[in-house]
């Protein structure tokens, strides 16, 4: 996908070191391969930092979200322009295109997040993966992504802020959303092991303004962790943030823990 400038809003370039408008304005290319077009005097700053990037990168690498992203690449169909909202560090940007590129679908991909630590590793992973020709990364914020009105066949949109509106606007006619929620029980297991008083999750499961719902897919399943990974699936979790050491420790000394993932996949059409 095209990316557009965030100064003017015309067709970005790209060339070996840079991205660069009509007009002139230029971005550089981070040597990993990502660009960033945040306005930072406009936008603070903010998300996963390396630790996070690289727990996601080791957790996500073992296969236990593989039937999520098996979802996900099914409701995909026959989408060629992608765009992946809140894209992390690309197990799921890549994923996706390898399995439509098994299906014959030569895809394109721009995946947009807004830490430029946890993009590094995306772009990484797409050049190791053998992608890079077929894929863009862009700091930027979902409030204002870089994008033209109605250039994008799909967005993917897997546990990340949602913005309707925007949405709409980069979605060509009867473009499809894919989003990705935690249901209620979701790692149901692993809260309880840390909290004295775990709560569940209050998913919204309801289409967005501007989209109806095709379907709701619900994927639910245990999976059995064992210590390292233990810990990367809690360091990539928002709960770490927010956990006081004390209660952290208390996976310390777990050998394994098996707990409950449950996703609600949100299959949505624009209207």
């Amino acid at each position: 996908m095209e990316l557009i400038c965030p100064v003017c809003s015309r067709s970005l370039t790209a060339e070996l070191h840079r991205y660069v408008c009509a007009k002139g304005h230029s971005f550089d290319r981070a040597k990993s391969g990502y660009v960033n077009l945040l306005q930072k005097q406009k936008h603070r700053q903010r998300g996963d930092d390396a630790d996070m990037a690289k727990a996601r990168r080791s957790f996500l690498n073992a296969g236990y979200y593989q039937p999520l992203l098996d979802a996900v690449a099914a409701a995909a169909g026959q989408s060629v322009q992608i765009a992946d909202i809140g894209c992390g560090e690309g197990w799921y940007s890549c994923g996706l295109l390898k399995s439509l590129q098994g299906q014959g679908i030569a895809a394109e991909l721009t995946g947009i997040d807004i830490s430029p630590e946890i993009l590094r590793f995306a772009a990484a992973r797409a050049s190791a993966e053998g992608f890079a020709a077929q894929t863009n990364w862009a700091v930027a914020s979902v409030n204002r992504l870089p994008f033209a009105d109605a250039s994008c066949d799909c967005i993917v949109n897997l546990f990340a802020p949602c913005e309707p509106a925007e949405f709409s606007r980069i979605l060509k006619k009867n473009g499809l959303l894919l989003r990705a929620v935690p249901l209620e029980r979701h790692l149901w297991e692993l809260k309880a092991a840390v909290y004295d008083q775990p709560y569940e999750n209050r998913p919204v499961c309801n289409a967005q303004e501007g989209f109806r719902l095709e379907q709701l897919r619900t994927i639910t399943y245990p999976i059995t962790v064992p210590h390292d990974d233990l810990q990367a699936l809690f360091a990539m979790t928002p709960y770490i943030r927010k956990t006081a050491p004390e209660d952290i420790a208390k996976l310390t000394s777990r050998d394994s823990l098996t707990t409950t993932v449950s996703f609600g996949l949100l299959i949505c059409r624009k209207k």
